[in-house]
């Protein structure tokens, strides 16, 4: 796919997009946002791409909805992957999208994260330890993917031993999103969101019979234990929540330490420059955000007239 100039910029196409645009889309969406920032597309939906428009549309869920129950139909029809994608609280607006941040809300905040840090740190070390101790280190799958992994595992109570599978159905299940997928690939992430939610109720099951003590509480008995009370989510809500929880913290958060390494690694006198001061990290992860984002797309639909920049 050649790059986009100012005179074929309003001919973009997200869905003929291919891997060398994937792999560098700057200079793509740069021209888009100055020649074509509403840029209409062949099914009518619109790229847009300035920074005011995006927040706008990101902002006010009365107007630009989350809810893909319209919009994953005709790509999962009546499959575990529609019914996945359309129940997990990120495509879905209020009020399910507040009662399901209520209750998962006391498990992110900043006491809970900062009580967790020590493990995190033992994580980071063990994993350095072993690369060192080898010669060798695949930042992706040793390292990146590792972290996430086993963070959101924690918060979930899955056993160590058993975590091996969450990465796959994870990659496999958020892969269904991509613009263009198989018919392979569309029954493989069918697949994969049945073994998921076989597991969880397994693993809720078991919980069951040998209640996690307060101390030792986890995101997913939290759900089974307020469900219970007759305030909290359905069975089915419960295992999408929580396969969400794992599919986006994994991906995201891996591909966020996978990038900042590689940017990093590209521009060495950053590199010094963070190493000799770490009041700059947190200052340095936003701007590793800012420059490759671990996510490239979201998209939302008008569910009532309005006007996007200088577009009705």
């Amino acid at each position: 796919m050649p790059r986009l100039t100012p005179s074929t910029a309003q001919d973009f196409a997200l869905s003929a997009v291919d891997a060398d645009f994937a792999l560098d889309p700057y200079p793509d969406y740069a021209t888009l946002r100055k020649h074509a920032p509403l840029c209409k597309q062949h099914d009518g939906s619109i790229v847009v791409t300035r920074y005011a428009d995006v927040k706008q549309a990101l902002s006010d869920p009365q107007i630009f909805s989350a809810d893909k129950k319209v919009d994953f139909y005709p790509r999962f029809g009546d499959s575990p992957l529609y019914e996945h994608h359309t129940t997990s609280v990120v495509f879905n607006d209020p009020p399910y999208h507040t009662r399901v941040r209520k209750l998962l809300g006391p498990f992110f905040a900043a006491r809970v994260l900062r009580e967790m840090e020590a493990s995190i740190r033992a994580m980071v070390d063990r994993l350095l330890d072993e690369a060192e101790a080898s010669g060798h280190l695949d930042v992706v799958h040793n390292y990146a993917n590792i972290i996430p992994l086993n963070l959101i595992g924690d918060l979930l109570g899955v056993p160590h031993a058993e975590r091996e599978p969450l990465k796959e159905w994870a990659t496999i299940i958020l892969g269904a999103l991509e613009p263009v997928r198989t018919t392979e690939q569309l029954a493989a992430g069918n697949h994969a969101v049945d073994e998921f939610k076989e597991y969880l109720r397994e693993l809720i099951a078991r919980k069951k019979q040998n209640p996690p003590s307060a101390a030792r509480m986890d995101v997913l008995w939290a759900l089974v234990q307020a469900s219970e009370g007759g305030d909290g989510l359905t069975e089915i809500e419960i295992l999408h929540n929580s396969i969400f929880m794992l599919n986006a913290g994994h991906d995201t958060t891996g591909s966020l330490i996978a990038n900042g390494v590689d940017l990093l690694l590209r521009n060495p006198q950053k590199q010094a420059q963070l190493a000799a001061d770490q009041n700059l990290i947190r200052p340095a992860v936003e701007e590793m955000l800012r420059l490759e984002s671990p996510l490239q797309i979201g998209n939302r639909r008008t569910v009532a007239d309005t006007a996007l920049g200088e577009q009705k």
